[in-house]
């Protein structure tokens, strides 16, 4: 792929397009520290690397419909044990984004192994929506240095880099509520699990999204959970 480059032209016209704020208002703070309240139940669970905020939430653009985007990446053995116990806990919690309620919530869309932290696998050709979401993504866990491999990888296709400080990262990373108490559970919870999840419920995921026609923007492999169904990388392409 062609390395795409991004200007400070297409920074405005993409703050513009989506109304992001150069400073967080009053309810896009409430919600960042909604969302370093609840992280620290899951960061427990076995193999997760790394945990962000994204869209609107960490642009800035809070509007009465947000609800609280997460990215959460795992070790290659773990996605779907992650996925599963991180839907259970905040389903038990009464956090978990639903059809009927949505705002002020977590929606749990976007999960990914470590090998898929390269998004020029998916990336379009030209594509300033991915690029910026990117940019706007706050890190609220952080293990591993997951952070730093991310912005390094990607920055090998785009200028990541150039805009690695707009907004700052969010500091300092949450930790977990157990971190020593939970080792022995975290080895109890290997590879074997994550197997056998992914063999319950990998045919359900596949047979709900033959129900939606399949549609751009949702993937769901081996090391990438991604149930965006309403991506608009493609508009965003022609308009910016």
């Amino acid at each position: 792929m062609k390395k795409q480059v991004f200007t400070q032209k297409h920074h405005k016209a993409f703050q513009e397009y989506f109304k992001v704020k150069k400073n967080p208002w009053k309810w896009d703070s409430i919600y960042i520290q909604k969302t370093k309240k609840y992280v620290p139940y899951i960061t427990w669970i076995p193999g997760i690397k790394m945990i962000w905020i994204g869209n609107s939430i960490s642009m800035n653009a809070w509007n009465k419909d947000s609800d609280i985007d997460l990215y959460i990446i795992t070790d290659n053995q773990s996605m779907w044990t992650v996925r599963i116990l991180t839907t259970l806990i905040f389903q038990l919690l009464w956090v978990r984004k639903t059809d009927k309620k949505h705002a002020w919530r977590f929606c749990l869309s976007f999960f990914s192994t470590l090998e898929w932290m390269d998004f020029s696998q998916f990336a379009l050709p030209y594509d300033p929506y991915l690029f910026f979401w990117m940019v706007y993504f706050k890190p609220v866990y952080n293990s591993d240095n997951t952070y730093e491999k991310f912005i390094e990888i990607n920055s090998k296709w785009c200028n990541l880099d150039d805009f690695i400080d707009t907004p700052p990262p969010l500091t300092p990373f949450v930790s977990p509520l157990c971190p020593e108490g939970c080792s022995l559970l975290r080895r109890g919870l290997g590879g074997g699990l994550n197997t056998l999840i992914k063999k319950i419920f990998l045919p359900k995921t596949l047979q709900s999204f033959e129900k939606l026609w399949k549609p751009f923007g949702v993937i769901i492999s081996d090391d990438l959970l991604k149930f965006h169904d309403k991506d608009i990388r493609e508009k965003i392409a022609k308009e910016i």
